[in-house]
């Protein structure tokens, strides 16, 4: 079980603003860091750092794959894929605030 002092690390990394929709969409699925930057509309080095922080915490990770796109056919692309980190961390963080309000309506 995680001490109280890594799961708050943990929940500050995962909801910066950012770092939270970048999990909320590749959880539909794995994505090219240039396809997150479009659909976000955001820039591309500032994607990059946060799947890199996202990353080193646990909560992705990516792989290289070949390219199918037509204009990266055949290189190859890092896909970044949501860990069961992302679960884990939301369900540890919010049992227990549902826990203290069920006892406070008793």
């Amino acid at each position: 079980m995680k001490s109280d002092d890594d799961l708050i690390k943990d929940v500050h990394v995962l909801l910066h603003p950012l770092r939270y929709r970048i999990v909320e969409l590749l959880e539909e699925k794995p994505m090219h860091v240039t396809g997150i930057s479009n659909v976000l509309e955001e820039e591309g080095r500032l994607v990059s750092y946060h799947l890199l922080t996202l990353e080193e915490h646990g909560f992705l990770r990516s792989n290289f794959e070949i390219s199918e796109q037509t204009r990266s056919r055949g290189k190859a692309i890092r896909i970044y894929r949501v860990t069961e980190k992302v679960e884990e961390v939301i369900e540890s963080f919010v049992e227990p605030s549902r826990r203290r309000q069920r006892f406070a309506k008793q």
